[in-house]
């Protein structure tokens, strides 16, 4: 037996100067180091000698990528690797595994095959991606997930059914991200152990909202694009939350700027939306970020029963919060009796440069209605116009006064700090 081969486990012969140190590393150590390779590269290594022969059979991770560990790969050629992969492959467990995959026909059959063999192998991480620049969509018509080692799930390019996102038969699952993805028919996000949730361009139904309950979520990022935004059930374990409605969300009302106008025939309202849709379900986050359209049709309704934010310490807006109108930024104020940082992101990177304005007050004078623990006060623009001052002229009613902290160009990156 030559020095250089080793039990499973076990420590090979320290190589001389100059030899193969990597593999002289214990087996269970290159499972790893091969997990993080794309598939292929990792089938590759068997050439490299004897003793890494089997080596790929037990990686941790099947990374079914393109060659720079990236790119998608076109779908006929994943579904040859992969098909030989789980024949060939030890019945080792997962730790990770990733699929992307790009081209004109997804066999959906397929992919469920590959899905359940990860679940069968106690996969903690799993990556379904379908390249969205082509026009294919994968309606994933099967029930909920269900495996008791999930624990991270990103979805990229699909289109779920009414029950595919209720994890209740995933109960390790702790974070969930999802990409470029359809809502249309999902009637309901639900999960008892989610701690972090990741909605990136999402579009949701037209004519009906999706539910999302989510009791232990402690941080959310919301990104809705298209349809109906989400109705957010009570998250009371909330830390920090950032959401934004974009102008193509069809949440609006032609005989009122907040909803609910009493009009049976009205298409933009729907009776059943009572209870504030958004912000009582994130209204005990320490850290909130919100950003919406110039209509602000979800975020008015919900401030007519505005929730107190008792936890909420930092707070940023984008300018519909504040211009031309005020009140959506002075109610929120008035209902987050200890928040500490306000940041008012107004017309911000626009072209030319930006400036940022820090508040200068004294927290005993500020009124009854502004938390007494206000500390920072801070407001970024593309540049001073006439909707900027009309935001400093509110501001100044509470007593803040600001000063030009940084006026910094985009284009060469400058920073110049002065003072008015």
């Amino acid at each position: 037996m030559s020095a250089a081969k080793s039990h499973k486990g076990t420590l090979a012969a320290a190589p001389a100067s100059g030899g193969d140190r990597i593999g002289a590393l214990p087996d269970e150590i290159l499972h790893r180091v091969l997990s993080f390779l794309p598939a292929r590269q990792a089938v590759q290594t068997c050439v490299l000698a004897r003793r890494w022969l089997p080596l790929w059979k037990h990686a941790t991770g099947l990374r079914i990528v393109g060659a720079d560990g990236k790119a998608p790969v076109p779908f006929e050629e994943a579904r040859e690797l992969v098909d030989s992969l789980v024949i060939l492959r030890e019945a080792s467990p997962l730790e990770t595994f990733e699929l992307k995959v790009a081209g004109a026909v997804i066999d959906v059959r397929r992919m469920r095959l590959w899905v359940r063999y990860a679940l069968q192998h106690e996969v903690q991480e799993l990556q379904l991606n379908i390249d969205g620049r082509t026009p294919t969509w994968v309606w994933p018509d099967v029930p909920p997930l269900a495996s008791t080692n999930l624990i991270c799930l990103e979805l990229h390019g699909l289109v779920f059914n009414h029950e595919f996102l209720d994890f209740s038969r995933c109960p390790t699952l702790q974070h969930l991200k999802i990409e470029d993805c359809s809502f249309m028919h999902a009637e309901r996000i639900s999960s008892q152990s989610l701690k972090h949730l990741i909605i990136q361009r999402g579009r949701f139904n037209h004519s009906s909202r999706t539910r999302i309950h989510l009791p232990n979520l402690a941080s959310l990022s919301l990104d809705v694009t298209d349809g109906r935004a989400p109705a957010l059930e009570r998250m009371p374990m909330l830390v920090s939350a950032s959401v934004w409605i974009h102008p193509k969300c069809v949440d609006c009302c032609s005989h009122s700027n907040d909803g609910d106008c009493g009009n049976e025939s009205c298409g933009g309202c729907i009776k059943d939306d009572k209870s504030p849709l958004i912000l009582g379900g994130i209204s005990q986050a320490k850290t909130l970020k919100l950003a919406a359209h110039d209509k602000m049709f979800i975020f008015r309704r919900d401030l007519k029963g505005c929730p107190t934010f008792s936890r909420l310490k930092s707070l940023a807006l984008n300018e519909h919060w504040c211009v031309p109108d005020v009140r959506g930024l002075a109610c929120i104020l008035q209902h987050s009796p200890i928040v500490e940082e306000l940041r008012l992101l107004v017309f911000y990177k626009l072209q030319g440069h930006n400036v940022k304005m820090i508040g200068r007050f004294d927290p005993k004078e500020l009124p009854p209605t502004i938390s007494a623990c206000l500390k920072r006060v801070e407001v970024r623009c593309g540049e001073v116009d006439g909707r900027i001052v009309e935001v400093l002229k509110f501001l100044s009613k509470f007593n803040i006064s600001f000063s030009f902290s940084e006026y910094r160009s985009l284009k060469a990156g400058e920073n110049q700090s002065s003072t008015t």
